[in-house]
């Protein structure tokens, strides 16, 4: 059996345009350490985990400062509605999900909490 070389056939299936956009957007602001992105019916929610300032550990700044910029720049890539969110240090107790949500991205690169330790063979 041969690889097929046509990008339709071996393209991942979730991998969508929204998701692709999330990356992209997520790859160019380094003060993000994390982000989901919820589609629903009517909106994308972009839930987003933020890396605190260096004399404290405060993200309030940042997302005051950043927040009606990135939305306006969500929307523009995704061609969608956007509900951007803010998520403190456990983020997995506040947000909720619902049946009909469809997870699009989950992108932590940035977070070190989340990177396996190195083993060495």
């Amino acid at each position: 059996m041969k690889l097929s070389l046509d990008p339709f056939i071996t393209r991942p299936r979730n991998i969508t345009s929204e998701s692709l956009a999330l990356a992209k957007w997520y790859d160019a602001h380094p003060t993000i350490q994390r982000l989901w992105g919820i589609r629903d019916a009517r909106t994308l929610r972009v839930v987003v985990l933020l890396e605190p300032t260096h004399d404290s550990d405060d993200v309030y700044p940042a997302w005051v400062a950043n927040c009606q910029t990135w939305a306006r720049e969500l929307h523009l890539l995704t061609g969608r509605v956007v509900q951007l969110e803010l998520v403190g240090e456990s983020p997995l107790d506040e947000i909720e999900f619902c049946a009909e949500n469809v997870i699009v991205a989950d992108l932590f690169w940035r977070d070190a909490t989340l990177i396996p330790p190195y083993i060495a063979v």
